[in-house]
């Protein structure tokens, strides 16, 4: 049974955007740490990386938030 109110196509198109914005960071990361380990690239620049993909998940929400407004 459906909830209303819930469209699942547009939950699907959320939770793939979420799927490919978390795909995109762990691949970022990936390259960041071997970059940070063949030493091409300062290790500072990795170790700050988790908090700029924090501020790119809160970012996310906000725009999310920000979106849906005006449809409540």
């Amino acid at each position: 049974m459906p909830i209303p109110g819930l469209d699942p196509y547009t939950l699907r198109s959320y939770l793939n955007k979420v799927a490919l914005l978390i795909g995109i960071i762990i691949i970022i990361y990936a390259v960041l740490w071997l970059l940070a380990e063949l030493q091409i690239i300062p290790m500072i620049f990795f170790a700050i990386f988790p908090q700029i993909v924090l501020l790119l998940i809160g970012i996310f929400i906000v725009y999310v938030a920000l979106s849906k407004r005006n449809t409540y």
